[in-house]
């Protein structure tokens, strides 16, 4: 039980360590951080970083980014995008490398 035990701790440090900074998403690597007011945690931006490395993975980046964030302060990971996933290519806010998602967490 205390082998398990131990495997199990070094398995969730390693796992924890490896997320830090960047999303893995088919051999590309983006950035994404969630954004918001100290006021209303609910409403947020989420720039994501390395456009071209592939709009996918910068969708799926934000969108882990913005379930994550919304399950931790509203306990859902319902969201209800302005620009999200689902925003078709040519609509999507493209500064240089950085796309712009936006969305609020449904409390």
């Amino acid at each position: 039980m205390r082998g398990l035990t131990a495997t199990f701790l070094i398995s969730a440090l390693a796992l924890s360590a490896c997320g830090k900074g960047a999303f893995e998403y088919a051999g590309s690597s983006h950035r994404a951080k969630v954004k918001t007011a100290r006021a209303d945690r609910a409403v947020m931006v989420i720039p994501t970083k390395n456009v071209s490395d592939g709009l996918d993975g910068a969708r799926a980046a934000a969108e882990f980014e913005a379930t994550r964030h919304c399950i931790h302060y509203y306990g859902t990971s319902d969201i209800v995008w302005t620009v999200g996933p689902t925003t078709p290519d040519d609509q999507l806010p493209i500064d240089g490398e950085t796309v712009t998602f936006s969305g609020e967490c449904a409390a």
